[in-house]
């Protein structure tokens, strides 16, 4: 479940703020945790240990343990010595690596929905809805909403697919991708062209040419993330 949208007149409180409901989850401690990355809240290289997390969150260590546990499987987090972990590098480097496996899954979706025996009616006006929400968010200050909502739009390209081993790999990046996505939104200042490149996207998708895919995702990856995502 993405996180919730803070209204825009209201200042962000801190990602590890204390979790305001009677039974507080992994799921929710990974969420925050996420969050805070993404925000920039914790930098790569900040140790995390449960303790100090337990207490940001005011629960128990049980559910710290073992939301770092799945974030230190997807690569988010890394060991640190003998106690605590860390947050994983995210250099251009990485955030490089990241996009060439996503670009490498993501054909494979689009190849799927594109091909002529696939019903794609259903799976546009999802992305025509989701366009829309996106561009209603572009004006605020939420660089979280609108992470969350690109998220979806390509979330929501491969659940259509009906291609769900690469659907699973590709909720391996995810995590990643929120906190790539929410660096970009919070830095990129023309965010009206962002919502035109998926707009372009989706009428792709609508009635291009499949033998333009890879010229097409191309395009699409060089957004912000990937213009700064060198490897030198």
């Amino acid at each position: 479940m993405p996180p919730a949208r803070l209204p825009s007149s209201q200042p962000r409180p801190p990602a590890l703020s204390p979790i305001r409901r009677p039974s507080s989850t992994a799921d929710e401690v990974e969420e925050r945790l996420i969050l805070a990355i993404a925000l920039g809240d914790k930098q790569p290289g900040d140790r995390l240990t449960e303790t100090e997390v337990a207490a940001a969150m005011a629960v128990s260590r049980v559910p710290v343990r073992e939301a770092m546990q799945r974030l230190q499987l997807r690569g988010i987090l890394v060991g640190h010595g003998l106690r605590g972990m860390q947050v994983a590098d995210f250099s251009p480097c990485r955030i490089a690596e990241v996009y060439e496996l996503r670009s490498a899954i993501e054909r494979i979706f689009i190849a799927q929905v594109m091909s002529p025996d696939f019903d794609s009616a259903p799976l546009l006006a999802k992305l025509e809805a989701l366009i829309d929400r996106m561009a209603a968010l572009a004006g605020g200050s939420d660089p979280v909403a609108l992470s969350v909502v690109d998220l979806e739009f390509h979330r929501t390209i491969a659940a259509h697919s009906g291609r769900m081993l690469a659907a699973q790999i590709w909720e391996g990046l995810a995590q990643h991708l929120l906190i790539v996505f929410c660096r970009d939104w919070s830095f990129e200042a023309d965010r009206a062209g962002e919502v035109a490149m998926h707009r372009r996207l989706l009428e792709f998708l609508r009635g291009g040419d499949p033998a333009d895919i890879d010229r097409v995702l191309a395009e699409h990856f060089t957004g912000p993330a990937l213009r700064r995502a060198i490897c030198t």
